[in-house]
Order: C-alpha cells, then sequence, then structure tokens
C-alpha cells in the first residue's frame, strides 16, 4: 500500500467519523437536551465548529484524491 492510499484511508475514516460526531451534535442540538452542563449557544457553537471540520477534512481528502503519485 502506498503513502497515498493510506493518506487516503486515514483521510476517509477522518471524515466519516466526523459526519457522524456532527450528525450526533445536531441530534442532541434538536433534541434540546445536552449532555454536561453547556447553554443552547455553546452547543450550536459546538455544532458549527463540527460542521467547519468537516469541510476542512472533505477538502484535504479531496486533494489527496485528485494529486497525482
Amino acid at each position: 500500500m502506498t503513502i497515498k492510499e493510506r493518506a487516503n484511508s486515514k483521510m476517509y475514516a477522518k471524515v466519516i467519523h466526523a459526519g457522524i460526531h456532527l450528525k450526533d451534535l445536531r441530534r442532541e442540538l434538536k433534541s434540546g437536551v445536552f449532555k454536561g452542563n453547556i447553554t443552547r449557544e455553546e452547543m450550536n457553537s459546538l455544532v458549527e465548529g463540527a460542521s467547519t471540520e468537516l469541510k476542512v477534512l472533505n477538502y484535504i481528502y479531496k486533494l489527496i484524491e485528485t494529486t497525482d503519485d
């Protein structure tokens, strides 16, 4: 397995995990019952941060996919 294939696999796993995490945060926000002692505003910030993180990971994944060896 080449370095590019390993990087691709690793980023794919991170993208999937980040997507699941974002989905869980959105579900928690929608329910209005937050884990820990945080406010709705803090929860919104967590969702926004997770969304941005997913966009960054997708960007990196796309770069790996389109880069020639």
